[in-house]
């Protein structure tokens, strides 16, 4: 099944389906992107902080309704539901949404976001996905056809959020080797 079919697919009670790569691109099916890009950030935030490997998943149950997602290196999916959520049917969703490729940037654009990731995630570990989705939102990125001037937006931020991580000095060198990697 391809991503676009995943979407596509609602399960009983479904009000939202979602995936967000690893660049931080949102597709979704209903519901409002920006409730949806919060929901999950908090929702990394959490799988941040606890630090098991072995939790992958996250259900937030409140009186009317579930949200699910899932996070993993491929990136984050995720569902919101009415109430008595059909189980298997979720994680099955999420389970097809995340084995599916995206259909991602183009490989050049691709290949410059691998570098970016791989350079944040040597300095800024556990906290550079977190980073890098508030950052990419932040700096306007075109993930398709990012521009210099974006990449730089990018570069820039990462900087600023690296500071009280790592330091000034890694921050600084972390930002140097992402705009040799986007040049």
């Amino acid at each position: 099944m391809s991503l676009n079919d995943a979407l596509k697919t609602k399960l009983a009670g479904q009000k939202a389906a979602f995936v967000i790569d690893v660049s931080g691109k949102c597709q979704q099916q209903g519901g409002d992107e920006s409730a949806i890009m919060q929901s999950a950030q908090f929702a990394r935030q959490i799988y941040d902080i606890v630090g098991l490997s072995s939790l992958n998943t996250v259900w937030v149950s409140a009186g009317k309704g579930t949200f699910v997602t899932r996070i993993t290196t491929q990136g984050q999916a995720g569902l919101i539901l009415d109430q008595n959520p059909d189980i298997p049917s979720a994680i099955n969703f999420l389970d097809q949404a995340l084995s599916s490729p995206a259909d991602g940037p183009a490989s050049g654009a691709g290949d410059v976001m691998g570098k970016v990731r791989k350079i944040a995630t040597e300095y800024l570990t556990d906290f550079a996905d977190t980073a890098l989705m508030i950052q990419i939102k932040q700096s306007g990125l075109d993930e398709k056809n990012p521009q210099p001037d974006q990449l730089e937006k990018l570069a820039a931020g990462l900087e600023k959020a690296a500071l009280m991580i790592t330091g000034p000095e890694k921050a600084k060198e972390m930002a140097e080797q992402i705009r040799k990697a986007i040049k």
